[in-house]
């Protein structure tokens, strides 16, 4: 009989490549594919398990976020998760048993959590011809003692080695920590917990709906970002949890007798309970239950810089290690520009893949970066190096998680970029599908798509992304800014670059822009200033043309000729264009 143990992979990265192996396996299967309740459970718990979370899913989060159910569900009167589990666990063990195997995904009995479960030897097969079971060879890592030395004398050898093997261990621990100079290798950081609590509200029935609809809204719209965790802390009506979030959301929800409904949000800091951030908001009958207008407040907590990631980046400004804070740190790198930071930030992105490779988010991210290092190189030999890189780790996100977003964008990024115009906007539609609430994502879809000619589905989600958080915009706002002064707007173009925050206006596509509109408004000094400014900011030649200028920092061919027609157009430019 085959011994085995469980979850006993000596690297954390070689126990997600098992468990994403396995589940592509599983779901690909007959016996799955007739189950699609049960295979989108096992995807959820796969799923949980590969973003590193801290603790199991609690039953009220695998109810609702998995099996459908509706935000008021009570796991305290309600068994359909640990039924539904119960039945997961039965699937896995049919499969596997009519599946020759050494590591199989298990979901022990008492817990919602996915594991590995290893053979110390291969399995029996199963013989070609007639069904028959042919015996397993002897495994390497336990040979037939010698012939002439006793039990006892074997018994006595292989303690002898385990000790060894012990003393090299422990010698090899203490090298490491006396020589290491980076206190985090080995472990990657996980993101930030975040505790939904439930909804302060009245007792009529109205306004627990309300409660329950504002609840369910929240916790759909965290979930779908990779910046933080949500922690299912708490059920409706459910006792306090055994794990601890780093951050708390709380929520207050008031109806007045005219049917106005006040809801209050708060994010605070557990760990010296201190509010960082708050909302209010005031909304009409027209505006409940779907509560559209809570969106902007999701993004503005979750996103790639919100309000969770720079208290991290203000708590730990300094720290680049594996994981998170790296990821922090690519953030802060794209919103400030601090080119001091490009190389730390690019050594601890590979540090972390090298330790999870199939992190998505730290995956496509990388592959962000390469292609910035690409942007000013085009045509060099180390510029076809980042191109070819950035589209490797692009599609290494995407085979890591086909249906993430984060996988899904960062192919459609990369498809964007090599000017496949149709393959860059079916993964791009069906990431926002995945993540609707993320304004970076919005943007530079919106982005990808005027720059496909697709003005008029593009300027619409550049809309979006500032609505969904205009505290940090970039490029989308200045792309946003450029379509209304091509159409005549200059005081709505002129509002949205005034409202960006410094660093904004250092942005060679802010000052292009600013040039432009100053320029429409017929202030020519200003704008060659500006452009000067410019040709500056990129170390060209005063008198380069627009469109060595812009090569410098725009990719698409389409949209650096575009522009370079409107420089010379409201005549920043004199000179004709290069033939």
């Amino acid at each position: 009989m085959d011994r085995v143990k469980a979850n006993e992979a000596p690297i954390a990265g070689d126990t997600d490549r098992i468990i994403a192996g396995e589940l592509d396996s599983l779901l690909g299967s007959p016996m799955f594919m007739r189950s699609p309740v049960l295979s989108r459970l096992l995807q959820f718990l796969v799923d949980h398990r590969l973003r590193g979370a801290r603790a199991a899913p609690k039953a009220y989060a695998i109810a609702t976020e998995a099996l459908g159910r509706s935000a008021d569900f009570d796991p305290a009167v309600d068994s359909y998760p640990r039924v539904m589990v119960g039945r997961l666990r039965a699937l896995l063990d049919r499969y596997y048993a009519e599946t020759p195997w050494v590591h199989r995904l298990r979901v022990p009995q008492g817990s919602y959590e996915v594991v590995v479960q290893y053979r110390t030897s291969p399995p029996a097969r199963v013989a070609a011809e007639g069904g028959a079971e042919v015996a397993a060879p002897p495994s390497p890592a336990t040979p037939a003692a010698p012939a002439g030395r006793s039990p006892a004398w074997s018994a006595y050898a292989s303690w002898l080695a385990i000790f060894a093997l012990a003393m090299l261990a422990i010698f090899a621990a203490s090298w490491s920590l006396s020589n290491s100079v980076r206190p985090f290798a080995g472990r990657v950081v996980p993101p930030p917990l975040i505790e939904v609590s439930p909804p302060a509200a009245g007792e009529t029935g109205v306004s627990r709906a309300l409660a329950r609809a504002i609840d369910g809204k929240l916790r759909d719209g965290l979930r779908r970002f990779d910046m933080v965790e949500l922690l299912s802390a708490r059920s409706p009506g459910g006792g306090a949890s055994d794990s601890r979030g780093d951050y708390r959301l709380d929520t207050s929800l008031v109806r007045t007798t005219e049917g106005i409904v006040d809801v209050t949000l708060m994010l605070n800091r557990v760990s010296d309970q201190r509010t960082i951030w708050s909302e209010q908001l005031r909304l009409n009958q027209a505006q409940v239950p779907e509560f559209h207008e809570i969106e902007p407040a999701i993004a503005q907590i979750a996103g790639d810089y919100g309000v969770v990631a720079r208290d991290q980046i203000q708590r730990q400004p300094d720290s680049f290690a594996r994981g998170y804070p790296c990821f922090v740190q690519f953030q802060r790198l794209r919103q400030m520009r601090s080119a001091g930071s490009a190389e730390k930030v690019d050594r601890c992105l590979r540090e972390s893949i090298e330790q999870n490779p199939r992190d998505v988010p730290l995956l496509a991210a990388l592959s962000l970066l390469r292609y910035g290092d690409w942007q000013p190189q085009r045509g060099s030999a180390e510029g076809q190096t980042a191109y070819a890189e950035a589209r490797s780790f692009a599609e290494r996100a995407y085979a890591a998680s086909p249906r993430s977003a984060a996988g899904l964008f960062a192919m459609a990024r990369a498809n964007f970029f090599a000017g496949d115009c149709g393959g860059g906007n079916a993964m791009g539609d069906a990431a926002l599908r995945l993540n609707p609430y993320d304004a970076d994502m919005t943007g530079f879809l919106g982005l990808y798509k005027v720059a496909c000619g697709q003005r008029e589905v593009g300027e619409p989600l550049l809309q979006r992304s500032l609505q969904l958080d205009s505290s940090y915009p970039g490029v989308p706002a200045v792309t946003l800014a450029y379509l209304l002064s091509d159409r005549g707007e200059q005081d709505r173009a002129q509002d949205i670059l005034d409202a960006m925050p410094s660093p904004s206006n250092l942005e060679p596509q802010h000052m292009a822009v600013q040039a432009i509109i100053l320029a429409r408004r017929g202030n020519m000094a200003a704008a060659r200033q500006q452009w000067q400014r410019l040709v500056a900011y990129t170390r060209q030649r005063p008198t380069a043309a627009p469109e060595e200028v812009l090569r410098q920092f725009m990719i698409t061919p389409v949209v650096i000729n575009r522009m370079a027609s409107t420089v010379r157009d409201v005549g920043i430019i004199t000179a004709p264009p290069a033939r």
